[in-house]
């Protein structure tokens, strides 16, 4: 008689990945609900169900894994970039299209610049080094590129591009990192889409009043 011998079942690419992918979205989802930085290996392995050798297996180390998130929740927004530079709108629309789509992204993704500069304060210089790399240096490029046109146009003033990039950001990120203090002070901790808007437009207007020369000009276009 033949014995039918059954094959051992080998893990498929297609499986690899979503056990990555379910790392990848416990961790956000936890860095999201707690509005904070702080997050275990164990945290992550309980909240995806899986094993946290796995973390070590896709990505090294937890650093690894928190690389690999803000490269996921970033990759969008950063791809985008080449876009905004090459519409066909004045310098002031670019500035207010880009601020919205930052704010955008941390709505989306409101732990990411924490995380981003978490990272960029690593122990280890090939992690703070990557992130400037991905992160900080497409993002300063483009803003400068958007300064330079203004400045050629004769719509901006002379702007020290690195002010610039912490302004934006500072602004845009805080709003989210200021959840709870936004609750005891309101009572309500919820970003709504009518108030992220008024918020995109009053950042956007505050900033292009310091950039133009002709305030009055910030505000018609």
């Amino acid at each position: 008689m033949t014995v039918a011998v059954s094959k051992p079942k080998r893990k498929t690419a297609k499986k690899r990945n979503n056990s990555k992918d379910q790392l990848l979205n416990a961790a956000s989802t936890i860095l999201t609900e707690r509005n904070a930085i702080d997050i275990s290996l164990s945290d992550i392995a309980e909240a995806s169900g899986l094993n946290s050798a796995l973390i070590k297996y896709h990505f090294g180390n937890k650093e690894g894994l928190l690389l690999a998130l803000v490269e996921r929740d970033a990759a969008s927004t950063l791809g985008l970039l080449d876009q905004l530079l090459a519409m066909d709108v004045s310098p002031i629309q670019k500035v207010r299209l880009h601020v919205a789509g930052v704010v955008k992204t941390y709505a989306k993704v409101p732990y990411l610049n924490r995380l981003i500069h978490t990272l960029m304060d690593s122990k280890d210089p090939i992690v703070a080094e990557e992130m400037v790399n991905f992160f900080v240096k497409p993002l300063l490029e483009s803003q400068t590129k958007i300064l330079d046109e203004g400045l050629q146009a004769g719509i901006f003033h002379k702007i020290d591009p690195m002010m610039f990039y912490y302004s934006v950001i500072g602004a845009c990120d805080y709003i989210f990192y200021a959840r709870h203090s936004r609750k005891i002070v309101t009572g309500n901790s919820e970003l709504t889409p009518e108030i992220r808007d008024k918020y995109i437009n009053f950042v956007a207007d505050t900033i292009l009043k310091t950039l133009c020369i002709d305030s009055n000009t910030s505000i018609k276009t």
